[in-house]
């Protein structure tokens, strides 16, 4: 005879699957995400990274409590080729005109955030979401990718507008947040470093493709002051979160959409370009707190993450096939993925870079990141990599490091660095040489290396489809851009008078 109460589980496990489950119970297994994103800031997150001269408080703890990425990468290091691979999970050569920047975002493409609220997910945002350029929806209408503001848009005030959106929202309705700071973007306040203590011999290192002067010092010093207002930001969401009640069921991500904005890193294809800091915290249901993760994890991998977190099918709401993987299993301490390399490239930066076409040419590139190798493919090595000198190497962000550079002239190590027209191929050992300023790519005893990585960077770019890789790569240079005058540059004129004699 079977006993009343085995009876009785048995028949709850038949009747389980047609038993209707309350929306609270559905929905209570689900995460809330609150996503934050700087702009324009490299790996000087503080603890995190070692920074002894950025000092992130705020950002520290959240180190202390979670987990480190140190291998997270962004496919292309401007900001909305780069936003749009978050937002579709697909890289930028996969998404047409959005591949360039300031560009028409096409309305083929749904964004992640746009199927969670289709299935029910709270969804808001303050401050820089994608951008610069339009986004419309298929009818013409305005595009925000489902992260409204609820009436606070700045991001001046990120932990008013976070609370805000947490109480107008049905109560237990699970939430994603994204929160878009303007710091550290140019322009900065010239000596605003000086003016606040910091001393230029603070700063231990300065990078092999920078001279390392005063002025250079002095500009990283007034970027560390950026980045630490990016970190107030953090401590202000993380207070509000907390007094929301909604700490220990929220997954927090705090990180940058590329590097820094000087020379040789923001829009360029190396490695300080796209890689980037990764934190991310949440109590009781991450791996190791304090813990590190040494798997390569890119920008397209945090789509179908969330989308996993909250239990969405993307592609069954509209969304095109995505290429990221999730990377759950590392949030929780379990790597179940090969992840041995992380892909990266660019097109078009600036439409007003370079003459000879209405939508101005790119500087196509594609990159490969293995073990400790970095390998660059330039597919146009005749064109200058942030446009024509004559034309003011619109490329790169208006800086006292800039201005300084470029009065060292072309035949100065340094002006080459950041300007200078590239080889064909470039390979690079981030061991012995992490500022990428050794091309390893005509050392025989690099050959085989990068005969390998050349095929399996053209292996997987034909497997995505990339014009570029399929012979069609101009089709990126001819897309119209909204913006057809001026450039992402903001000139800080004081900065710019200042560095020069």
């Amino acid at each position: 005879m079977i006993p009343p109460t085995l009876l009785i589980a048995f028949i709850a496990l038949i009747l389980a699957p047609h038993l209707a489950v309350p929306a609270a119970a559905a929905t209570s297994a689900r995460p809330n995400v609150l996503f934050i994103i700087a702009d324009d800031a490299s790996r000087h997150f503080g603890e995190a990274y070692g920074c002894t001269w950025v000092k992130t408080p705020n950002i520290d703890r959240l180190t202390r409590q979670g987990l480190v990425f140190d291998n997270a990468y962004t496919p292309t290091s401007k900001c909305a080729p780069s936003r749009a691979a978050i937002l579709t999970g697909r890289n930028p050569w996969q998404l047409e005109d959005a591949a360039n920047h300031q560009p028409y975002f096409p309305a083929k493409f749904m964004a992640f955030s746009e199927a969670l609220a289709k299935a029910g997910i709270a969804c808001g945002a303050a401050g820089k979401t994608w951008g610069p350029g339009e986004a419309k929806m298929a009818d013409g209408s305005p595009r925000n990718f489902a992260l409204l503001g609820n009436g606070v848009v700045s991001d001046r005030e990120p932990g008013v507008a976070l609370s805000a959106f947490l109480k107008s929202r049905t109560p237990g309705q699970p939430f994603f947040y994204w929160f878009g700071s303007h710091y550290p973007h140019r322009g900065y306040k010239y000596d605003s470093g000086i003016a606040a203590g910091k001393k230029t011999t603070d700063i231990d290192r300065v990078p092999a493709y920078w001279p390392d002067t005063d002025v250079v010092r002095r500009d990283m010093l007034d970027y560390a002051i950026e980045v630490e207002a990016y970190d107030t930001q953090v401590g202000s969401l993380l207070a509000a979160l907390e007094e929301s009640g909604e700490t220990k069921n929220t997954l927090v991500i705090v990180t940058s959409d590329h590097g820094m904005p000087f020379p040789r890193v923001k829009g360029h294809t190396y490695d300080d370009a796209h890689h980037i800091p990764f934190i991310v915290a949440w109590p009781g249901r991450v791996g190791q707190p304090g813990g590190r993760v040494a798997e390569f994890i890119s920008f397209i991998d945090l789509a179908p993450t969330f989308l996993e977190l909250f239990d969405i099918n993307g592609p069954a709401q509209g969304m095109a096939p995505i290429t990221g993987r999730s990377f759950t299993d590392l949030l929780r301490g379990q790597a179940k993925v090969d992840r041995g390399f992380v892909i990266v490239g660019r097109e078009r930066n600036d439409v007003l870079a370079r003459p000879g076409s209405p939508a101005g040419l790119g500087y196509p590139t594609r990159g490969i990141r293995a073990g400790s190798l970095f390998y660059v493919q330039n597919f146009a090595p005749d064109r200058w990599p942030c446009g024509n000198p004559e034309l003011g190497l619109k490329d790169t962000d208006a800086s006292p490091s800039k201005t300084l550079m470029i009065e060292r002239g072309e035949s100065d190590p340094f002006w080459q660095h950041a300007y200078g027209k590239r080889p064909a191929e470039q390979l690079f050992d981030l061991s012995k040489d992490p500022d990428c300023v050794t091309n390893l790519a005509g050392q025989p005893a690099y050959a085989a290396n990068l005969s390998v990585l050349r095929a399996q960077l053209m292996f997987e770019l034909k497997r995505q489809e990339d014009p570029r890789a399929l012979g069609r790569g101009d089709t990126f240079d001819q897309y119209p851009s909204p913006r057809v005058g001026g450039t992402d540059e903001q000139p800080n004129r004081k900065a710019k008078k200042k560095a020069q004699p």
